[in-house]
């Protein structure tokens, strides 16, 4: 069995830069977790050019769709020829929201499968050994999935029924990220996070922060939950958020962060350029003749390897995957770049002034 080591390098008021190894990998923190299906619409070397570390797939997608022969596929990483870090998505919040109230149960959930109709089961023991036979370097806790502001009865029930799940994870307790909840109360995440650590797991895994939260609140419930958590382990938020939240988790002390920002983005036919990130919308008829590469300066291999504007704005416009391809990899490494140059200020001491100049 692995075990995740996790070093703290830098401090810079909360933000801070860390280094994480587990199988033979080795990750500089805070780093996004990409979560677009990046695997699926680019090849290994491109995706890893690009900057990126850690990718995620959706597990219990995987699950509905193989089921017991799932085991046939094994390996995400071998099937992938992916050499980089790899997480599997529980997706524990998708089989809640199929779920009716009384598929809501002591030892799992129980849903029908929208594609095929059929009833399925989504278990603490099963979801354990999805993860390990698609090859998931870091392992994730079973959690019930709450709305942020559902009731507190329904939360505090929530809270009790992924505390009694984490004992599952005890075998493989070293490599393991415990889920924490408990939607926006304080005494509840609390809780939660005294029961992962009384189960001696690897790491956070702070979980039912949803990105349509105002910046205000999330701004508050991050740094309430991080300012309970110790400060030698690894913190991940398993959110999609926007750049503004992803700055924020990142000042107040994530380590992982999920980001489809680059996939979302260019699905949209948008590229991420200058030092702020702004949205370049390829599709508009004015770079019909630009000749200039997406952002000139840029470093990415599409800017570097001569792709005009134009090209990829008549792309964009008839449809074809091949200008979202480019795209999604020039936005990739817009934003792992990005986060190289937040690990530098950290470092340095000269947050505030990169902050500055990235607002």
């Amino acid at each position: 069995m692995s075990t995740l080591e996790f070093f703290i390098n830098d401090m810079a008021e909360n933000a801070r830069t860390g280094t994480l190894k587990i199988n033979g990998h080795l990750v500089k923190t805070p780093a996004l977790v990409q979560t677009g299906a990046e695997l699926t619409k680019l090849t290994p070397f491109e995706v890893s050019q690009a900057g990126t570390t850690i990718v995620k797939i959706n597990g219990l997608a995987w699950w509905l769709k193989y089921g017991e022969k799932l085991s046939e596929i094994g390996d995400l990483h071998r099937l992938y020829q992916w050499n980089g870090l790899l997480l599997v998505d529980l997706q524990t919040d998708y089989a809640y929201q199929l779920a009716k109230p009384r598929g809501k149960k002591q030892d799992g959930v129980r849903f029908h499968d929208p594609k095929t109709g059929q009833l399925k089961f989504w278990q603490p023991e099963t979801a354990l050994r999805v993860q390990e036979i698609l090859g998931a370097d870091i392992l994730q806790s079973f959690n019930r999935a709450d709305d942020y502001y559902a009731p507190v009865d329904d939360l505090a029930v929530g809270v009790d029924q992924t505390q009694a799940w984490l004992e599952i994870n005890r075998s493989v307790a070293g490599m393991t990220l415990g889920t924490v909840v408990g939607g926006g109360l304080k005494k509840l995440r609390k809780n939660s996070i005294k029961a992962v650590a009384a189960n001696n797991l690897a790491g956070y895994q702070i979980s039912g922060i949803p990105a349509t939260l105002s910046n205000q609140e999330f701004i508050r419930i991050i740094n309430e939950v991080l300012t309970m958590l110790p400060s030698n382990q690894p913190r991940y938020l398993p959110t999609s958020t926007t750049l503004a939240q992803l700055i924020i988790a990142v000042l107040a002390g994530v380590d992982l962060i999920d980001s489809n920002l680059a996939a979302k983005k260019a699905a949209k036919g948008i590229a991420l350029v200058g030092e702020n990130l702004e949205s370049l919308h390829l599709g508009r008829q004015h770079f019909s003749f630009d000749k200039q590469p997406i952002e000139p300066g840029c470093d990415c291999p599409v800017c570097q390897s001569g792709y005009s504007r134009a090209l990829i704005h008549s792309l964009i416009i008839d449809g074809k995957f091949w200008g979202e391809q480019l795209l999604l990899r020039h936005n990739l490494f817009a934003l792992n770049k990005m986060m190289t140059n937040f690990r530098q200020a950290i470092a340095s001491q000269q947050i505030k002034s990169f902050i500055q100049e990235l607002l």
